[in-house]
């Protein structure tokens, strides 16, 4: 009797998952043996499994994504206006059929798209990715997987080689600028844990500091690096940094805010005022951001 109902349930299953998967004999076979071997379990597993994988793997998926902000400098750090490159106009036009082809295309469309996808290191692709890891379909998943994995390698074997260039060459504003682009990408990865991060924060704010030295109108590495000094908690320093930012682009919205901020952070409410006031009087043209802060500090934050 209980043959005849585990034949049965054979059978079934046999018919259903070969429904389901008619376009994929291998996942069927792999559906279908799990639920040989799990009688009634292995069948209802996989309805309950890609939720669980996509739960499971969103923290994950978000932080290996992140490293594909760096994915464009490696191995482009020939350009001397930052470490990104433009996307191709053609590529950006096929994002959307790429992702709309992850939802509702064939497993060999799917498949295709993700060997294509192991080729390019754009970042127009984030989104495509992050829908590819989360796929219903392991292979497709696994080659994303890959995908972001082959990145993170590249991206550790670029921030070892820019730590020795920067070791032997400390003066050289386009080696710094690029050390410190590969650094933030790094510690927005995710893959950091406490301590390692507040190694690299220390470090971030070292290059930021002599990429300031070595080209003293790079806006950019004095807003990032008063912001780091705030997080480390160097007040002191911050307040230094953000001094010479203003003094160095006195018609900059930014390094008022900037000094102004660290103002806040020290509770320095009358320096907060005079700075403010100080940037009101200036004939800066002031963006929605800057006339926000304005109004927040204004009314007494």
């Amino acid at each position: 009797m209980f043959d005849l109902i585990f034949i049965s349930y054979l059978l079934l299953c046999s018919f259903l998952l070969g429904i389901y998967h008619r376009k994929d004999k291998r996942e069927w076979l792999l559906r279908f043996v799990l639920a040989a071997a799990l009688p009634v379990i292995g069948f209802l597993l996989p309805l309950f499994w890609r939720r669980r994988w996509h739960d499971r793997n969103a923290s994950r998926a978000a932080a290996r994504i992140a490293e594909l902000d760096v994915a464009v400098s490696i191995g482009d750090l020939s350009g001397h206006t930052g470490v990104y490159r433009k996307p191709e106009t053609e590529k950006e036009m096929n994002v959307v059929p790429l992702e709309e082809a992850l939802l509702v295309n064939d497993l060999t469309t799917r498949r295709r798209i993700m060997i294509d996808l192991l080729k390019q290191d754009s970042l127009e692709y984030l989104e495509v990715l992050r829908l590819a890891v989360s796929n219903e379909d392991t292979e497709t998943s696994h080659y994303a997987v890959s995908a972001i994995m082959e990145i993170k390698r590249k991206l550790t074997l670029t921030l070892q080689e820019l730590s020795v260039k920067y070791e032997d060459n400390k003066h050289d504003a386009y080696l710094l600028s690029s050390y410190a682009d590969v650094l933030k990408s790094y510690m927005r990865s995710g893959f950091l844990d406490d301590r390692t991060m507040l190694k690299h924060k220390h470090t971030y704010a070292e290059v930021l500091g002599k990429l300031i030295e070595a080209a003293p109108d790079a806006a950019g590495a004095y807003a990032e690096k008063v912001e780091t000094e705030l997080d480390l908690g160097e007040y002191a320093a911050a307040e230094q940094t953000a001094r010479r930012f203003l003094e160095r682009f006195p018609h900059s919205e930014d390094a008022y805010l900037g000094l102004m901020n660290v103002y806040f952070s020290l509770r320095s409410s009358e320096q907060l005022k005079q700075t403010l006031e100080q940037l009101k009087r200036s004939s800066i043209r002031l963006s929605s951001k800057a006339m926000t802060a304005v109004r927040f500090w204004s009314e007494g934050g």
